[in-house]
């Protein structure tokens, strides 16, 4: 068992994720993974990693390729069994989300799906390749009604069935329209501008449904971001959730590798128009520094120049690479979304405005009549403080 004084060393296992969280890899990490594999590994803590980071599909593929004998046969089948039980769930979900649109469609619901099977297709070139739980899909606030009338009469139920009730008051709003079908274990999450509310500034969905473009799914296109604009959104949800997962950096640099003809001006002034420049160096810094992507110099210069971001990419880094992960606390989760944004006032006006916010973990909490929902901006920062308020640790597996 690793001590406290060394728990923060990059441990082997953590290395292996890194070099095996990539769908291609060079001579030079196919060695290293070769290297590592010859000295002692705890399978265990290496499986749960992988599941808890969402790339257990590339693990495999990379060990079957580069040392196909290496693991334990427990692990070996354990491997194999997780991936293909993620096949047909990936399968399963793209079929899924084809249906859910054609209805939106029918309805004259204007829908962007985006992550999950999208991004798999997008970035991946290969759905079985990332792992994904649910399906994301971004709609305009005032078509909610329908697309909730169309989701429930799936079989999905409502997480928060109360929101959209007559009387609700109108301030409550999710970070996303939750809807769950247990008997399937099938989760849809609608998304709108309003609940978008990790975006630096209100996003303009009519802007985004206007610019489009198809992605084959299966046997059909579906239309969906851009890969321009893609990168950012891509971004700013890494962002969002501190870049605490190693698939969220592998599908920046994915769609990245896999778009060398990226227009890097529509990339800029998309992330200009959503203030979120910061937020689109930071995930290409770590795509970098994590996965060894390679931008075009002028790109790299303008990432490089941006000394906040490195930093803050430099930090992620260390902390995808310690065993045991730890969470942020309060304060620095806070310290976080205050570095976001360019500008000190900026910054702090971004922080703050997440900080007091409230979401549906606040709901959970108290549930207040409608006349004093304003009281959950005074709550929020103190369920934050009790939820976050020491470093927390993701559940590791036992070492063996």
């Amino acid at each position: 068992m690793m001590t406290p004084a060394n728990e923060h060393i990059s441990s082997p296992e953590k290395r292996l994720l890194v070099c095996c969280a990539r769908t291609k890899l060079t001579p030079e990490v196919a060695s290293t993974i070769r290297k590592i594999l010859t000295g002692p590994l705890d399978w265990d803590y290496l499986l749960w990693e992988a599941q808890e980071n969402s790339i257990t599909p590339l693990l495999e593929r990379h060990l079957s390729a580069v040392a196909p004998d290496a693991a334990p046969a427990a692990s070996q089948e354990q491997l194999k069994k997780t991936c293909r039980a993620n096949t047909v769930r990936c399968l399963y979900l793209t079929a899924e989300l084809i249906n859910i649109l054609r209805l939106f469609q029918a309805q004259k619901i204007p829908a962007i799906p985006y992550k999950g099977p999208v991004v798999a297709a997008q970035a991946y070139g290969d759905f079985a390749l990332r792992e994904f739980e649910d399906l994301d899909i971004i709609l305009r606030q005032s078509d909610l009604p329908k697309a909730h009338e169309i989701i429930v009469s799936l079989g999905y139920k409502p997480k928060f069935d109360w929101i959209l009730s007559p009387g609700a008051p109108a301030s409550l709003v999710p970070g996303e329209y939750n809807y769950r079908d247990e008997p399937r274990r099938t989760l849809v999450e609608l998304h709108t501008e309003i609940t978008l509310r990790h975006f630096p500034v209100k996003p303009d969905l009519d802007a985004f449904i206007r610019n489009l473009a198809p992605v084959r799914l299966s046997d059909r296109d579906i239309l969906t971001f851009i890969a321009e604009d893609l990168l950012t959104m891509l971004c700013i949800h890494g962002s969002k959730d501190f870049w605490e997962r190693l698939t969220w950096i592998a599908d920046v640099s994915e769609l990245v590798q896999s778009h060398p003809a990226l227009d890097w001006d529509r990339v800029a002034r998309f992330a200009a128009s959503l203030h979120a420049t910061r937020m689109l160096n930071l995930g290409l810094a770590l795509a970098v520094r994590v996965l060894d992507a390679s931008l075009p110099p002028e790109v790299s210069a303008g990432v490089q120049a941006d000394r906040v971001a490195c930093q803050v990419a430099a930090e992620v880094r260390q902390g995808l690479l310690s065993r045991p992960f730890r969470t942020l606390d309060a304060a620095g989760r806070f310290h976080f979304r205050r570095r976001m944004l360019a500008g000190t006032l900026d910054g702090w006006r971004y922080a703050m405005r997440l900080a007091v916010v409230p979401s549906e973990d606040d709901w959970q909490m108290m549930r207040l009549p409608p006349a004093l929902a304003p009281l959950y901006v005074a709550l929020r920062p103190l369920r934050l403080l009790q939820k976050y308020g020491w470093a927390g640790r993701r559940d590791v597996k036992p070492l063996s």
